[in-house]
């Protein structure tokens, strides 16, 4: 059952909720200070995966390889321009323009961002939903954020997130019968690593195209496997 991609979407619908009602009696400093917090989160939630990784020269490669694909492509941009296409089809005044700019920016955020990839991938692979659930928590309070500004609408960016957290879902989960436990193992560690790059952005340390990183999740098993046949 794709448990942790469901409670995902819930935390986003509630946290929306509470910032509608709630969100403008935040304190500025609060809201600040918040974002720094969902940073060291992510990152710790990184380093959690990459300690046990199984082949790290092969999730190196993957990982540098996919970061190639995706800038050359420039997933980020297109993916961005893509939803902008889609939702701002009309002429619009300069608060709505900000508005949608704004939801489009959460769309991503929630749906699109390389946690929430990998965690759906995850969770079909291992059955263990552990991110998910660590980025539910993270969701929650940034749509609380977030719905300040946006009042109830924000609950809208549940829909696309957890549509694409489905798909990705059963996707995977159709593909575990052909996969050993190492290279789950690297798959684990290579999203750890997008990870705490997502961890470095969210505290403003690095930003990373972290979009165009997602590639690497593609080419890390496959890559896995290759290297365990090597004669070393």
């Amino acid at each position: 059952m794709p448990t942790g991609v469901l409670v995902n979407g819930i935390c986003v619908v509630i946290g929306g909720i509470f910032g509608g009602l709630f969100g403008k009696k935040l304190p500025k400093y609060i809201v600040d200070t918040l974002p720094n917090i969902f940073g060291i989160s992510a990152m710790s939630m990184g380093i959690s995966l990459i300690v046990h990784v199984s082949s790290l020269s092969a999730v190196i490669l993957a990982l540098i390889v996919g970061t190639l694909i995706g800038e050359t492509l420039h997933l980020e941009t297109r993916i961005s321009s893509g939803l902008h296409r889609i939702l701002c089809r009309n002429q619009q005044s300069d608060r709505q323009a900000e508005f949608m700019s704004v939801m489009i920016s959460m769309i991503v955020l929630f749906g699109f961002s390389g946690t929430g990839v990998f965690g759906a991938l995850n969770s079909g692979f291992s059955g263990d939903h552990t991110i998910l659930f660590a980025k539910s928590i993270l969701d929650f309070f940034t749509a609380i954020i977030f719905g300040a500004t946006l009042g109830y609408a924000i609950c809208i960016t549940a829909v696309p997130q957890t549509t694409l957290g489905l798909i990705l879902f059963f996707c995977s989960s159709s593909l575990l019968p052909l996969l050993t436990d190492p290279m789950i193992a690297d798959f684990k560690a290579c999203g750890g690593m997008i990870t705490f790059a997502v961890g470095l952005k969210m505290s403003k340390i690095k930003h990373y195209n972290v979009l165009n990183l997602v590639p690497a999740l593609v080419l890390v098993m496959p890559f896995s496997y290759l290297w365990g046949l090597l004669p070393f």
